[in-house]
């Protein structure tokens, strides 16, 4: 790695570790990798965390496919019971970020953690890593607050999106970086504000023309068709249709649509990778499949599907929330 790229390294994990974990000395840290994660992050964090008089934990789990991506090795589950803070950094799936393991020991005993899965060192480095985070905060409690007690969403979009849920089940949480108290829990890169919306209560279409997890970015918008909350047909690009097709029939719940998010990151990029264009300011992602914990719901499946689309409108029956890609609030 060049000398300009472990500066880099160095300096957004001083950031993550000082700022938005606010890791204490004496604290027990435990960092998760699989054999694609980019080894320079894991070092660059294990370091910052040595410095402040932290123990880290690095620990490499086998990569994962979809039908078990949310699945960490036994090892690792029964080794976070001693753990203070938790960083996910599989690259191959969401298996840290989504486990079922963390939910509860977030919950029950305050482990705070920390989603870095499904990036590489580019995106610790640059893009949405270089935002305020501070003021990024600001404006996502602005958000939730105009989104809080809303009972119908409606969204759409140019390229065709039309779809319309209940609300109330849960209310809109914030992830823009900080999980720095007791069970917090966010990401890196982040910003954002999401929720799940009542089970079974989606109806419409949806055109995704942005990236998706583990399908990429179609060459053409994949346009998806819900009922009672459920994906009944997938059209458009064929190859990433087929993939999804796949996952949908390989992983139970997989076709249950769990979560609509709001990105809030100006410093995001434009390239094709979900996980930087999620959170970039005024994208609308979706998500299929496991909607448990936060989003509120029963289905506890093995993937959690982020999906992208562009120059979204979104409105409640409180008021208009994002006018074609733009907050309205």
């Amino acid at each position: 790695m060049a000398n300009s790229k472990i500066i880099d390294a160095i300096k957004s994990a001083e950031f993550v570790v000082h700022k938005l974990l606010a890791v204490k000395a004496g604290e027990e840290v435990v960092i998760v990798g699989d054999p694609d994660t980019d080894i320079e992050m894991m070092q660059a964090l294990a370091g910052v965390i040595q410095g402040v008089g932290a123990e880290y934990n690095l620990v490499i789990m086998p990569n994962r496919p979809p039908e078990s991506s949310l699945t960490m090795t036994r090892f690792i589950e029964k080794g976070l019971e001693e753990a203070d803070v938790f960083l996910g950094l599989t690259k191959s799936s969401g298996a840290a970020c989504y486990s079922a393991v963390v939910e509860r020991l977030r919950k029950g005993k305050g482990l705070r953690q920390l989603s870095m899965v499904m990036r590489d060192l580019d995106i610790l480095t640059k893009g949405g890593a270089t935002a305020d985070y501070d003021a990024m905060m600001q404006e996502a409690q602005r958000l939730r607050e105009a989104w809080s007690g809303a009972k119908k969403i409606h969204l759409t979009s140019p390229a065709g999106t039309d779809l319309k849920a209940d609300l109330g089940v849960t209310e809109p949480f914030i992830e823009c970086g900080f999980a720095n108290g007791p069970g917090g829990e966010a990401a890196f890169s982040d910003g954002e504000v999401s929720l799940g919306v009542n089970q079974g209560s989606a109806e419409g279409v949806v055109v995704i023309d942005g990236p998706s997890a583990y399908i990429g970015q179609p060459a053409s918008p994949l346009k998806l068709t819900f009922t009672a909350g459920r994906l009944v047909d997938i059209s458009g690009d064929m190859r990433t249709g087929r993939a999804l097709k796949d996952i949908v029939d390989k992983v139970e719940g997989a076709d249950n649509f769990a979560e609509i998010g709001i990105g809030l990151n100006p410093a995001c990029r434009k390239l094709g990778y979900f996980e930087e264009e999620k959170k970039a300011y005024g994208a609308i992602h979706i998500a299929l499949g496991r909607n448990t914990g936060a989003y509120g719901g029963t289905v506890d499946a093995q993937v959690h599907m982020d999906m992208v689309f562009y120059d979204g409108t979104v409105k409640t029956d409180k008021g208009l929330l994002l006018k074609d890609g733009s907050l309205a609030i």
